[in-house]
């Protein structure tokens, strides 16, 4: 057990293969690890601050694992060991593990490949354009913030993530002073008999055939993990005035090396009929 995994404290329980697999752990870490974490975090804010976006209302800042190590800003960080286990092979397939019985339904041929090729000098490395080509999965750990919000708004409304994305994690770190309400995670789930018509390549046009399945509440120490499907939808509800940030870390684990897409989209603009590649298992 590595005393910085995000998924230390991951229980059964707390799994839910519908509207779409995913999983929370609140209180990822103990009091004294999250401390740690927390006080090192400043110094992303502090970085952030200084981006000349920092004063537009509730967008996202971030940076990339290969920003994070080509700087030497964060080298003596509790962050330089966060961001090397969440990267590694040996968190990719405990996430694997926790996803697998779904993962063999909905992608039964990406488990194959990974259960055969694991062991491959080829096959999990950082994210950069280089690595993409040469690597089957990249992944990137990406500290952020969603900059103070100056009116009500929500950084995205309900949408997919790139479907060059396999997981998808996200940690947050709310400000003990944070008194703003909103910025929660919400799994939208699509009404019975409804299809998700989508625009602009992953926004839901559609939203009044979608539903709230569960708000998952921007707390600290809260952590939310899912495999990213054609049912994978999400948003973030709109947050209220504050001049605090929104700290969250995103972890994310991709695969540009398999010749396909993980998913198709419905677009009415174009008639095109969602469908799932046959490379990948679906019917």
């Amino acid at each position: 057990m590595n005393k910085v995994s995000i998924i230390n404290n991951f229980k059964l329980q707390d799994y839910f293969s519908h509207p779409f697999p995913f999983f929370l752990i609140n209180n990822a870490y103990d009091e004294k690890t999250y401390d740690h974490l927390e006080k090192d975090y400043k110094l992303f804010n502090n970085y952030f601050q200084k981006n000349l976006r920092y004063k537009e209302n509730n967008i996202r800042l971030q940076i990339t694992t290969q920003e994070f190590f080509n700087s030497k800003l964060f080298t003596n960080s509790i962050w330089k060991d966060f961001i090397e286990f969440h990267t590694s092979k040996v968190f990719f397939m405990q996430l694997v593990e926790i996803f697998r019985k779904d993962m063999e339904k909905i992608y039964p041929k990406i488990i194959d490949i990974i259960d055969r090729e694991n062991n491959q000098e080829n096959f999990l490395n950082i994210r950069n354009e280089e690595n993409k080509k040469k690597f089957k999965f990249v992944a990137d750990c990406q500290p952020g913030i969603n900059t103070p919000t100056i009116y009500k708004s929500s950084v995205r409304e309900s949408h997919l993530d790139n479907s060059a994305e396999l997981f998808a994690g996200l940690f947050y770190l709310r400000d003990n002073l944070d008194n703003s309400s909103g910025g929660d995670l919400e799994v939208m789930e699509i009404k019975k008999n409804k299809k998700a018509i989508f625009y602009k390549k992953s926004l839901v046009q559609n939203q009044s055939d979608l539903h709230v399945y569960k708000k998952i509440k921007y707390e600290k120490n809260k952590v939310i993990f899912f495999l990213n499907t054609k049912d994978s939808i999400h948003r973030i509800s709109p947050r209220s005035e504050t001049n605090i940030p929104r700290n969250l870390t995103n972890i994310i684990f991709e695969t540009y090396n398999l010749n396909t897409k993980l998913f198709s989209l419905y677009q009415k603009q174009s008639g095109y009929i969602s469908t799932i590649k046959n490379f990948i298992g679906i019917k």
